[in-house]
């Protein structure tokens, strides 16, 4: 969070009224005389403290939203033991005319848990010496802004055992059940259950077979060889080829087939208003290295995450300097239509990504065919094997439109097959428009869930 400086008005400046925290607004520029709200949470805590007379003079810090949540609160029980021979023993919810208590909750399975919330509670510890306190205060930063800011206080012969115990509950709150869909991180929706079967991807057999074994390799014996060269087991993959030639749904089925595997599958998206910021890669590989499962971790379009001020960060990641050190495994699974995007000591310099694959186009009549066939459905028909040839050296998404074209124009003339001359009008139709310039398929979002299969955005 940036901090920024405000006038603080005289005593004789009465232009404008002072604004107690309790009912003032928090506009994105804050009007002078205006307090900042994590100075009005401080100066309550301060007060607080001192009125219950919880212990000598205690730091202001900064701390971790998630002690404040319900996930952390419930996970992490009473007696915990933490670094500096202290115990955990429980909090107590406190009435705070500054904040508001709001909580949220999520539905990770059938039924709805509690998730993140906001608030002020006392935290009870124990050690040698005695017993002990600290003060927590969290809120919406402002009101127009659902990211939270938290201050603590504690005393400072506890810092160290107050620290272990925010770790405990950073690592509760990004704790990820075993489940049979995605996590998703940066998204419009929390979870998204992937559909596309691995018979469903038409690709060379040799591609498939070759990532899928990579993938099984790793799980099955590759985090020990990583293990026993005391490196984090962290393997990254990216695949590279044109817009349309399968990478989205080559993600998705392998994603099946991890969950399938018993392996966590967690998504970075950038199709909420966020957009593609390294803070979601971050937060993933937060997750990651907190999972205590094996995990596939995938990134669509790494190189629209690749800005200016956050390359140097991704570059460390990739370098091993920032990787999850999950001791279960994790595999990344990155995409990109665009390798020359990328920094090129990305794809030259071994290790930052430890496999490069190449997606093609269409290969071969028989492919072709194959796909056509698939997207044709009920409507497909030997005779149109003619135009098979034409298909070859195209993208899988162009052999899609074509097939959804041609029945579309079958369906407008009332007829219930679609004949060879529709589907040849339909290829030279979309040709020319590619000859043009213009782009054959509607923008998407990015995420392989965002083609809303079953009601549900990704």
């Amino acid at each position: 969070m940036t901090k920024k400086q405000y006038h603080t008005p005289s005593d004789d400046d009465s232009s404008e009224p002072f604004l107690s925290p309790l009912f003032m607004t928090y506009p994105s520029t804050t009007p002078r005389g205006a307090e900042l709200r994590y100075e009005g949470m401080a100066r309550w805590a301060h007060q607080y403290w001192q009125q219950q007379s919880l212990g000598g003079t205690p730091l202001t810090l900064w701390a971790s939203e998630n002690c404040g949540g319900h996930l952390a609160q419930s996970r992490i029980k009473s007696g915990r033991k933490l670094k500096g021979k202290a115990r955990y023993m429980g909090f107590t919810a406190l009435d705070c005319p500054v904040v508001v208590p709001i909580g949220d909750y999520r539905v990770p399975a059938r039924s709805a848990i509690l998730a993140e919330a906001i608030g002020a509670f006392q935290f009870s510890f124990e050690d040698e010496h005695g017993a002990f306190n600290v003060l927590y205060v969290s809120a919406h930063f402002r009101d127009e802004d659902t990211s939270v800011v938290a201050i603590a206080l504690v005393e400072s012969p506890h810092l160290d055992s107050w620290a272990a115990f925010e770790t405990h509950c950073n690592n509760a709150a990004r704790y990820l059940e075993r489940r049979q869909d995605v996590f998703i991180i940066g998204g419009t929706n929390p979870y998204f259950k992937p559909t596309v079967a691995w018979e469903d991807v038409i690709l060379p057999n040799e591609l498939k077979d070759d990532l899928r074994d990579d993938m099984e390799a790793f799980f099955t014996e590759g985090v020990g060889i990583y293990k026993q060269l005391n490196l984090s087991p962290f393997r990254k993959i990216l695949l590279v080829g044109p817009p349309g030639t399968g990478k989205t749904m080559l993600c998705a089925a392998l994603a099946k087939l991890a969950i399938q595997q018993r392996r966590v599958v967690v998504y970075v998206s950038g199709a909420d208003e966020d957009g593609a910021s390294f803070h979601k890669i971050h937060h993933a590989l937060n997750v990651v290295a907190n999972a205590n499962q094996p995990v596939l971790m995938i990134v669509e379009e790494i190189d629209v995450y690749l800005h200016k001020d956050d390359k140097a960060q991704i570059l460390n990641v990739l370098d091993g300097l920032e990787s999850p050190n999950n001791p279960k495994g994790a595999l990344l699974l990155a995409t990109t239509n665009y390798p020359e995007v990328i920094d090129e000591r990305i794809a030259k310099r071994p290790g930052r990504m430890d496999r490069i694959l190449i997606i093609p186009t269409i290969q071969n009549a028989a492919q072709a065919a194959e796909m056509l066939s698939r997207y044709m459905g009920p409507q497909w028909q030997d005779a149109h094997r003619s135009v098979v040839p034409a298909l070859v050296g195209q993208t899988g998404a162009f052999v899609r439109e074509v097939a959804l074209y041609a029945r579309m124009l079958a369906a407008h003339e009332r007829q219930t097959s679609v004949s060879l001359a529709q589907l040849e009008q339909s290829i030279e139709s979309l040709s020319n428009q590619m000859s043009t310039g213009d782009d054959m398929l509607p923008r998407r979002k990015i995420g392989f869930g965002n083609s809303n299969q079953n009601g549900k955005g990704f």
